[in-house]
C-alpha cells in the first residue's frame, strides 16, 4: 500500500514518479516556504538583538520605517544610516514624492 504524498506548503498531491526527497508540488510553494522560511529567521534574530540588548541594560536606538512602521535597527544586516526597511518601502516613497512634484 503506497501512501499518497502531499505538497507540505498547499497540501496537493505530488507527481506519482517524484524523487522521494521532494517536499513541494511545483516552484511556487518552494517559494513562498523559502520566504516563510527567511521571514521566521529574521524575526527570530530580530527577538535575539532586542533581548539581548535589553537584558545588557542598553536598548538600542530603533527608528520606524516612515512608509510602513516596521521597526528598523541599526546593525541587523543593513547600514547603519538606512531610512527604509527595504527596497520595496524605498521605491513606494521615491514614487510618492514624485507624483507630488508632478502635481505641483
Amino acid at each position: 500500500m503506497r501512501r499518497h504524498r502531499k505538497c507540505v506548503v498547499c497540501g496537493a498531491a505530488l507527481p506519482k514518479n517524484s524523487s522521494p526527497r521532494r517536499a513541494y508540488c511545483d516552484g511556487a510553494c518552494r517559494a513562498l516556504a523559502y520566504r516563510d522560511r527567511r521571514k521566521a529567521a529574521r524575526i527570530i534574530g530580530l527577538a535575539v538583538v532586542v533581548t539581548r540588548d535589553e537584558l545588557a541594560g542598553t536598548p538600542m536606538e530603533r527608528d520606524f520605517c516612515p512608509v510602513c512602521g516596521t521597526i528598523l535597527l541599526a546593525g541587523a544586516a543593513r547600514r547603519a544610516d538606512a531610512r527604509y526597511c527595504s527596497g520595496r518601502c524605498r521605491t513606494r516613497a521615491w514614487r510618492a514624492r514624485k507624483a507630488r512634484t508632478v502635481d505641483q
